[in-house]
């Protein structure tokens, strides 16, 4: 199957590692022209390096103007964008009543860059008819988590505002949200790692536990979600907009 992602020219945020590291690899893999984006230039140029990607670019999204920022060196190095994934930090661990004081570091993480890099690459990605604004979020927006709770708050925030755009953005762009699962990734490394010296555990328990909790029976690989995000960036998911798409290996229960 031709994805048709040829030449298109895609922005990847939080690409030097993880999950977004694996969406600008596969985007490359297809053809495309592909901005990977870190906190640190240096490794944003390692993965740019290591997956042929075309522009390495530093930004800190917890900055105000950081997002808008790339979002334009990108276009300019690539004459337009098509294609933006928006992958952001997360929050403080933990429930609500055990969360004070965290937040704003958790808006400013999660929500804000998220709107600012949305209003930010609209006009490119609406510019030839063709745009895809792709968010990644997590199950928190659709199902309680309270290890997760302020990631449920601001993450529904993003889920909300994505819904909006679907429709603001139409004909011209799609926007759709990737509701990740587990993944075997650092970032969840970090997060075992902190729930398990909170409850006074090893970290090999808590994923035994994460892992008996999904239907697979196992965690899921970067690829593996990257490659559902390539589809959605593609010509042939032209008509999938709006949606909240799961890619949990079954882990949330609800309907």
């Amino acid at each position: 199957m031709d994805l048709e992602l040829r030449d298109r020219r895609a922005l990847v945020f939080g690409s030097s590692s993880g999950l977004g590291r694996a969406i600008a690899a596969a985007l490359k893999r297809e053809g495309a022209r592909v901005a990977v984006v870190s906190r640190s230039l240096d490794r944003a140029r390692a993965a740019l390096d290591e997956i042929g990607a075309d522009v390495a670019l530093r930004a800190d999204l917890t900055v105000d103007g950081d997002g808008a920022t790339a979002v334009a060196a990108a276009a300019a190095a690539f004459g337009g964008l098509d294609i933006c994934v928006v992958n952001t930090g997360g929050g403080q661990p933990g429930p609500i009543l055990s969360t004070d004081g965290a937040d704003d570091a958790a808006y400013r993480s999660m929500l804000r860059p998220a709107l600012e890099i949305s209003r930010a690459a609209a006009p490119h990605v609406t510019a030839d008819g063709v745009g895809r604004l792709v968010f990644l979020t997590s199950r928190s927006i659709v199902e309680a988590s309270p290890d997760l709770a302020l990631s449920s708050v601001f993450r529904s925030g993003v889920h909300a505002a994505a819904r909006s755009l679907a429709i603001e953005l139409a004909p011209q762009a799609t926007v759709n949200v990737v509701v990740t699962g587990q993944f075997d990734t650092p970032a969840l490394g970090r997060f075992e790692s902190a729930r398990a010296a909170a409850e006074g555990r090893t970290p090999d328990d808590v994923r035994h536990e994460n892992i008996e909790a999904i239907p697979m029976r196992r965690l899921g690989t970067a690829d593996e979600l990257a490659d559902v995000v390539t589809f959605l960036c593609s010509a042939r998911a032209a008509y999938v907009t709006g949606t909240a798409l799961r890619i949990d290996g079954g882990a949330v229960r609800g309907f």
